[in-house]
């Protein structure tokens, strides 16, 4: 059949090790006989949040892969002073991160020309936006896809929910790339009002606080079926002081977010392949403490074990057939997430070892194996059901 050379995508986080991703870009748009020169819907965590983001703002592989390529990552290490040891060690007591992380958010505000996202919003028309990023709100633990989620939050001071066509991407990478004790946390107030009479409504609690957005979806549905609205009041100051929030980096929970594309939507045609771009080997966070943490008491090492537990195994849960098949792997060698001053070998082979992880795959790829896994095929009429397109329903 004919090939597509547009696709969907989905990037791992990895910190500086996303610079092989950045190769595999180019690797696709080169690759003589099936190049994918324009993506899509596109969605990441951590250091695939970048790339992401630099995609859904209208810049392609190239681009990316000289932004890599040329960007001193050692820049981002933005420890107060005196540095890392005293500054960051203080840093890290009273704001719970080494590094302020505001030097990231500066560069990459720069570099998107502060776009917001409403720059990324879907081309039909729709509110669909066509840029997801992954991100963990560990007081509340949840799991955030934004900039749908935004909506339940407010910024510090301000009196409504943010609204995400407002909202600069380059704030929503910084929170998704938000390294647990590295990195300062990002801080957002929970937008919720305290339920005084529940009502006929379900799902919500009288004498309880919850998300303004969730009240207001219930009160839609109870006068649907004319049952008892939820009543409400707005949080008093003291109240509000406690929905205080903090956003870490979303590769905690999911680093490799492909499941953001299986959403269950036979009514929707299948117009693109979905490509998810993973990272091998390499050493994770903290991968320089493992010796010391080896001769850390064993109540603290197994703490160490279920950070990285965290972040390894929701995904290789939701490893199918039907996520390999479409999954570009490429081989991180022995460099660490956070080893921000790569030398020049290093950065070349990270780019090489992309560019050839792309050819490989697309070498063997065939668009019809892609069909028979879905069981769908490219430009099938979809099933009319009159059921609503899912929020987060790409790659079609």
């Amino acid at each position: 059949m004919e090939w597509i050379d547009e696709a969907d995508g989905v990037f791992r986080g990895g910190g500086v090790k996303g610079l092989g991703l950045a190769g595999a870009l180019v690797g696709f748009a080169d690759h003589p006989e099936k190049p994918v020169r324009r993506w899509v819907n596109v969605a990441g965590a951590s250091a695939g949040a970048i790339i992401a983001c630099y995609l859904a703002v209208g810049h392609d592989a190239k681009d990316i892969a000289a932004l890599m390529d040329e960007t001193r990552f050692g820049d981002f290490q933005d420890f107060p002073w005196p540095g890392k040891v005293v500054g960051g060690g203080v840093n890290l007591l009273r704001r719970r991160g080494l590094a302020r992380g505001e030097a990231f958010r500066r560069w990459f505000s720069k570099e998107l020309e502060g776009k917001t996202f409403a720059a990324a919003k879907a081309e039909d028309g729709s509110r669909r936006y066509r840029l997801k990023l992954i991100a963990v709100d560990a007081t509340n633990r949840a799991l955030l896809v934004l900039p749908d989620d935004l909506r339940r939050y407010r910024l510090p001071g301000a009196s409504a929910a943010i609204d995400p066509d407002q909202f600069e991407i380059a704030d929503a990478a910084r929170m998704s790339m938000s390294i647990p004790y590295f990195f300062e946390p990002v801080t957002l107030i929970r937008d919720r009002v305290f339920v005084v009479d529940a009502g006929g409504t379900d799902g919500l609690v009288s004498g309880q606080p919850a998300d303004r957005i969730d009240v207001e979806q219930q009160n839609e549905v109870a006068q649907h079926f004319g049952v008892k609205e939820a009543g409400f009041r707005e949080l008093t100051a003291s109240e509000l002081a406690t929905q205080r929030a903090t956003i870490i980096d979303g590769g905690t929970l999911s680093n490799f977010p492909v499941w953001l594309f299986d959403v269950d939507a036979p009514t929707l045609e299948l117009k693109r392949p979905t490509f998810g771009f993973t990272l091998t080997g390499g050493r994770g966070v903290g991968a320089g403490l493992n010796a010391v943490v080896r001769r850390l008491p064993w109540a603290l090492r197994f703490g160490f074990d279920i950070f990285h537990t965290s972040q390894e195994a929701w995904d290789s849960r939701f490893v199918s057939h039907s996520t390999r098949v479409r999954t570009v792997a490429v081989d991180a060698g022995d460099i660490g997430t956070t080893q921000f001053n790569l030398g020049k070998d290093d950065r070349e082979f990270l780019l090489g070892s992309g560019r050839d992880a792309a050819k490989r795959f697309l070498d063997r790829f065939d668009l019809a194996d892609y069909e028979n896994t879905f069981h769908r095929g490219f430009g099938d009429a979809p099933v009319e059901s009159g059921e609503p397109e899912p929020v987060a329903a790409v790659g079609r």
